[in-house]
């Protein structure tokens, strides 16, 4: 996936996809969600486009605190078709959710 592609939901809410933005705290998915009560259901969303809407299951979710940023580390398992499993870790900096 060399283009990026957005995704636009309901919640107008863009997000840049490409391969390996969210693998990293470096490359984490910026989410700007006026409503925090919403971030899980977003970060869900988005795991599941990445996924190609597999089936998986959140395994651990962490908040981390580094350098005046907030972060949500989702590891997750995904579940193959020939009965095998994929272990995927998603960063996503939810800083601007909280206001600062």
């Amino acid at each position: 996936m060399n283009i990026p592609k957005l995704i636009l939901d309901e919640l107008n809410i863009t997000i840049p996809i490409s391969d390996n933005l969210g693998d990293s705290k470096a490359t984490a998915i910026r989410i700007s969600c006026p409503d925090s009560m919403l971030i899980v259901v977003v970060e869900n969303e988005i795991i599941d486009f990445i996924l190609k809407e597999e089936p998986w299951k959140k395994v651990v979710q962490s908040l981390v605190f580094d350098e005046n940023k907030n972060y949500d580390m989702i590891t997750v398992i995904e579940l193959l078709d020939d009965g095998t499993t994929k272990k995927h870790v998603f960063w996503f900096d939810i800083t601007e959710c909280f206001g600062s």
